[in-house]
């Protein structure tokens, strides 16, 4: 997960306090590390971690000389068990000399603005002054933190706020499809201009990498190219051919997503867009999911362009455009419903034209 896009999303949600779960390696703190380094401003903290004694220890730079306290030893001698589940038992001290003390300091003295917490999980279930002490943290100040994937009546509690983002890494993408679309005729290139060299990759190569900077539920090309065909054969990535109109590629590629799998929406990206940033069709794809029912596309200074993504209310009309037409004509239609996303320079809104263009934007691009 991108930590720009996530940190953008946050800031455009307006919310209070952004929270980040998923399962035991998904990146969530890798993930809180890269948000603090991009805070780019002071923050309080608290973390907790299992040393090699082993038994779960925390800290906080509101406590003097960033001592550790224990605030959980193993409930079995038998190392082999502590890796799985609930193995550990909650030392209720660890709490009251650190913990709580540091969200007391940060409440009554700090002038940082977040609070950071590396994980909430059972062990804080256990204990009920600290429970008290998040929730009036929650109250007075903006919390980033994790937070496990398990249920307790305290990690619900948070869960369910309206005050707080939830990220889930582990699914946040689950119900969103993409379609590459490939079939333009290349008239003013002179020949199939996805083929052509950019920097290394072909045009194609280089629309199915960036489709990969999201964890689609399904992705698949869809050309009129025998070309493409062979380079998707090789990428390993579903496509499908199609004759002879842009109509027909839009219903021929949300048919196969409705046959395979039901999706919420469907991201449609152009293939001539090699500048397409990782940040900006997370951020796109993060705030679709927000959304859920608006048609979102990636713009520039009020500069509308693609991709754009279609939530499942529109499939019905993607499957019946009218001939020659794509996806600009619901966007006329219901302008409305149109929700503009920042990219995060104008040129990730450039496609390839002709070969000058792939001069030109080669050039940028380093």
């Amino acid at each position: 997960m991108d930590a720009s896009a996530v940190l953008n999303f946050y800031n455009i949600t307006g919310k209070k306090h952004l929270f980040i779960t998923g399962c035991k390696g998904s990146g969530k703190s890798t993930l809180l590390n890269n948000l603090c380094v991009l805070l780019n401003e002071n923050f309080d903290f608290l973390r907790s971690y299992k040393t090699m004694k082993p038994e779960v220890v925390i800290k906080s730079n509101l406590i003097e000389n960033a001592r550790e306290y224990t605030i959980g030893t193993p409930l079995t001698a038998n190392p082999d068990s502590l890796s799985k589940g609930n193995n550990m038992k909650a030392v209720q001290e660890g709490f009251l000399k650190c913990a709580i003390p540091a969200i007391r300091s940060h409440i009554d003295n700090s002038n940082n603005r977040f609070f950071v917490i590396d994980e909430l999980g059972y062990l804080e279930s256990s204990c009920i002054q600290f429970q008290t002490s998040i929730f009036e943290l929650l109250n007075s100040s903006h919390v980033l933190a994790i937070i496990r994937k398990q249920s307790t009546s305290f990690l619900d509690k948070i869960r369910s706020r309206k005050d707080v983002l939830l990220i889930d890494i582990d699914t946040i993408f689950n119900n969103l499809s993409c379609i590459i679309m490939a079939s333009g005729m290349s008239k003013r290139f002179g020949h199939n201009k996805l083929i052509a060299d950019f920097n290394g990759k072909t045009l194609i190569e280089n629309a199915i990498s960036e489709s990969r900077f999201v964890n689609f539920k399904d992705c698949i090309v869809v050309t009129r190219h025998n070309d493409v065909a062979d380079i998707c054969r090789h990428e390993n990535i579903h496509f499908i051919k199609h004759m002879p109109y842009r109509n027909d590629m839009i219903r021929i590629g949300v048919t196969h997503i409705i046959n395979n799998s039901y999706s919420g929406g469907i991201l449609f990206l152009p293939a001539d867009q090699p500048l397409i940033k990782r940040t900006s069709l997370q951020l796109l794809c993060l705030l679709f999911v927000y959304h859920n029912d608006k048609i979102c596309r990636l713009s520039f200074n009020g500069n509308a362009g693609s991709p754009c993504i279609f939530p499942s209310h529109y499939f019905n009309e993607l499957l019946n455009l009218p001939e020659h037409k794509g996806g600009g004509f619901i966007i006329k239609k219901y302008p409305a419903q149109v929700i503009a996303v920042p990219a995060q320079d104008k040129y990730e809104l450039y496609d390839i034209d002709t070969p000058d263009d792939i001069i030109r934007l080669s050039a940028i691009s380093h």
